[in-house]
């Protein structure tokens, strides 16, 4: 399933192969600053969660685990684990027309050194925030495959009147 990340900084999308992944992906990126709205039929929208009650919105929604519950088998099922970094390192900044673009691109870049400069020099060239959601995804990916669940400092919104 295709998302756009809703926060308040550039337009980002990310693919997801299930909705628990892509609720882990979300929390994970945000810590409830972002939402993530499904850009293709039946998908299903993870909401903010600047309030907390993101395990009272899972619970709701998918009776069959809790919060914790719902990490745990995400973070540690091999499957899910590579799921999860998959669906980060799916993270390109822009809309759909623009991941078809970058996605296009790097299908021609055989050499892994040059698709990951291909990456960070289309990220920082369309990048327009010091919020750097890219970044952080492809870091969270690199460190699923090394084995280690942590998830990284999120910069917090401020919000005034």
């Amino acid at each position: 399933m295709l998302y756009e990340i809703i926060n308040p900084s550039d337009r980002y999308t990310i693919e997801a192969k299930s909705l628990d992944v892509a609720f882990v992906a979300c929390v994970f990126l945000g810590n409830g600053q972002y939402a993530f709205d499904p850009l293709e039929d039946g998908g299903e929208e993870i909401p903010f969660f600047m309030l907390g009650n993101s395990a009272e919105w899972w619970c709701k929604k998918h009776l069959q685990n809790t919060l914790e519950g719902v990490f745990t088998s995400v973070t540690g099922n091999p499957e899910k684990c590579v799921e999860l970094a998959d669906c980060f390192d799916s993270c390109i900044i822009g809309n759909v027309h623009d991941r078809a673009t970058f996605q296009l691109g790097i299908k021609l870049i055989d050499d892994p050194q040059k698709r990951e400069l291909w990456r960070r020099q289309w990220q920082d060239d369309r990048r327009s925030s010091m919020n750097d959601i890219g970044s952080r995804a492809y870091a969270m990916a690199k460190q699923l495959r090394a084995g280690q669940v942590k998830q990284e400092a999120i910069p917090r919104q401020v919000f005034s009147k």
